[in-house]
């Protein structure tokens, strides 16, 4: 079980592709790399859904729900449309990369050792989440104070999301509208 964490963190940490790309482009080409993205995850996820074809070889890294269900990695490519469509190229990026690097670092963390509670999920692995999301922000050059309430809104965003809706979906889009609207 463990080490189906790890794969699976493993890839979510692919999902820099997106935000390395961003970076690289323009605002047209991230969108047409992201959209396109999104409209072959949502053709694969209703065929998979429907019993039409059978993604057996990564069938083991999916949660139970994800099992009849969209996948994380759906959630994840519509926020990363919507938060490259909705904000800056630096606010995104950074953004994007908290989800990428911050969340499976997180559930690898809070599996391997985390021992106390916290809504559902481990202390530990919430704290590395923090943690982590305050290094990768600081790498965008925001500033302290900011930087701060961005990375707990990312941390809450990604603590109690899981009980309302998928925290792929999240986490990108309320760290990006803290970065807007406190941090810059």
């Amino acid at each position: 079980m463990k080490r189906l964490f790890l794969i699976r963190g493993l890839f979510h940490l692919s999902g820099c592709v997106i935000p390395v790309i961003y970076l690289l482009a323009d605002k047209g080409a991230a969108l047409l790399v992201t959209g396109s993205a999104v409209v072959v995850a949502a053709f694969v996820e209703t065929l998979r859904i429907k019993g039409c074809i059978s993604l057996a070889f990564v069938a083991p890294l999916f949660k139970e729900k994800e099992m009849k269900g969209p996948t994380g990695s759906l959630f994840y490519l519509i926020s990363c449309l919507v938060t490259i469509l909705l904000f800056d190229k630096r606010v995104a990026s950074a953004s994007i990369f908290v989800l990428a690097i911050s969340d499976p670092l997180s559930a690898i963390i809070g599996s391997k050792w985390g021992r106390r509670s916290l809504y559902g999920k481990s202390a530990e692995g919430t704290g590395a989440f923090f943690f982590s999301s305050l290094l990768v922000l600081a790498c965008f050059s925001f500033r302290w104070p900011g930087l701060i309430l961005a990375a707990g809104a990312a941390t809450a965003a990604e603590l109690l999301s899981s009980k309302f809706v998928d925290d792929n979906l999240t986490i990108p889009i309320v760290t990006a509208f803290a970065l807007t609207v406190i941090a810059r």
